[in-house]
């Protein structure tokens, strides 16, 4: 099979990055249970809530931030190696090069309503990208022959001709479960534009397989997700990685602006702007003395996420795109 290595790759956006950062999120909760109980939940500040949760029509930075906790895909990506990991894949793909076909298995796991994934799921996400050709992701699914499940948690998949981002960007698509959007792809399918119906249908409660899962949304005030106790990885070191999550939840405080953010977080009342700031507060900050601003050399998502989550749930942190973070002391 060919080599799953992304040194040479770049990031693709997206999903491939969420789930990049959720990996590491994880692994930066198992470091922080030294200081925080496991039932914290973290208050993160944010400049603006989803515009949807409908994974087909997601597109800004905020809804993907969200889903990015809730969906998850067969393949992640090492913060480290860029190498790929199995994720929602028990190991990686079995390549038959003769008929062009790569083979997956799946781990067990179970969506956040208590259900089992299975190669299902993982079909059905892609025949309705190819069907309804979905328009973030179907340049990634076009040259996928056909998809085919010999038993529940194998899924093959023939492609018309060797693709070198079948590995690095199709599988690393997020899945959605058939059981929740069955009968709404139905109903799409029975209206004059059934691409439109689909990006337009609004979800109210997402059913994922990620660490967490919506338990609350007030529109213009927070978001509240919490721990999804069906999390396959949950105790388990994959990649590396032993995961979490050790906290309870994560309350999304919607702010609209930075200096409404900075000012709760040095208040309190929130522990991480996760947004970057302008130049200008930096002198600000750095006379509170109960401020540390911290430099950190990489700018790669996965890296400031690993950093921010290895500190207390108890200490509020201000982050800084690519080399400077700002943490508030305990």
């Amino acid at each position: 099979m060919p080599r799953m290595n992304g040194k040479t790759n770049r990031f693709f956006g997206g999903w491939v990055t969420m789930s990049l950062c959720v990996l590491m999120l994880m692994a930066g909760f198992h470091f922080s249970v030294s200081k925080a109980s496991a039932a914290d939940t973290l208050k993160l500040g944010v400049l603006q809530e989803p515009k949807t949760l409908n994974i087909w029509s997601a597109g800004d930075r905020w809804s993907l931030k969200i889903l990015g906790l809730i969906y998850q895909p067969l393949y992640v990506r090492d913060p480290k190696t860029l190498d790929l990991v199995p994720w929602l894949a028990a190991a990686p793909p079995e390549f038959d090069s003769k008929n062009l076909c790569y083979t997956v298995k799946l781990r067990p796991a179970r969506w956040s309503d208590g259900t089992e994934l299975t190669s299902e799921d993982v079909a059905f996400t892609g025949r309705i990208i190819q069907e309804f050709k979905i328009p973030r992701h179907i340049s990634k699914w076009q040259f996928v022959k056909r998809i085919e499940t010999p038993d529940k948690h194998t899924i093959k998949f023939y492609l018309e001709s060797p693709q070198a981002i079948f590995v690095s960007r199709t599988l690393t698509t997020p899945i959605v479960q058939k059981k929740q959007w069955e009968e709404i792809i139905q109903k799409a399918k029975g209206t004059e534009k059934p691409l439109r119906t689909l990006l337009r249908h609004k979800v109210k409660k997402p059913i994922g397989i990620g660490p967490f899962t919506l338990k609350d949304w007030r529109s213009g005030a927070y978001l509240y997700v919490v721990k999804n106790e069906d999390f396959f990885g949950s105790g388990k070191t994959i990649g590396g990685h032993l995961l979490g999550p050790h906290i309870d939840g994560i309350i999304f405080k919607i702010y609209g602006t930075s200096d409404a953010a900075i000012l709760a977080l040095k208040k309190g009342s929130i522990d991480m702007f996760w947004w970057g700031i302008q130049p200008g507060y930096m002198e600000d900050l750095k006379a509170n003395p109960d401020m540390e601003v911290f430099t950190n050399e990489k700018s790669a998502p996965g890296v400031w996420f690993e950093n921010v989550f290895h500190c207390s749930s108890r200490q509020h942190v201000l982050v800084l795109p690519g080399r400077s973070e700002v943490r508030r002391g305990a």
